[in-house]
């Protein structure tokens, strides 16, 4: 007595194979934003450090383009607001655009320089980010 074995070839996927090839491309997928919203937040915070920087170097200019005033300490001021005639209160604005509305930026004079300050909160990071720079005009 003879046996005889039929043998079918699978033709096309199953259906557990497509529902596990679909949760791996989901995985994935996810895994993907995840990595584009974590690269905006740090993006955004990077952008903000530049522009303190930037800012501050601003500030020095303004120093150096009034070197009596700024030798007489007069361009010192911690009351987040500055001075019109001298021009950092347009600067305190441009500090405050560039970073958050809240922020107060601190210039202090001690002799013979100034340490400016510029303190801000990063929600996005939970992080507190300081510029501290010295300028000797």
């Amino acid at each position: 007595m003879a046996y005889h074995f039929r043998t079918f070839k699978q033709q096309g996927v199953s259906l557990l194979e497509v529902l596990v090839s679909v949760l791996v491309l989901g995985i994935g997928l996810l895994g993907v934003a995840a990595l584009q919203t974590s690269s905006m937040r740090n993006t955004n915070s990077s952008l903000e450090k530049t522009m303190a920087v930037i800012l501050t170097d601003t500030l020095a200019e303004l120093l150096r383009a009034n070197p009596d005033a700024a030798r007489l300490g007069n361009y010192a001021f911690s009351d987040c607001i500055g001075s019109v005639q001298l021009g950092t209160a347009g600067w305190v604005q441009d500090v405050k655009q560039a970073t958050r509305e809240d922020t107060c930026p601190v210039v202090t004079w001690e002799g013979d320089r100034y340490t400016v300050t510029i303190t801000w909160g990063d929600e996005r990071l939970n992080a507190q980010h300081s510029i501290v720079t010295q300028v000797m005009p």
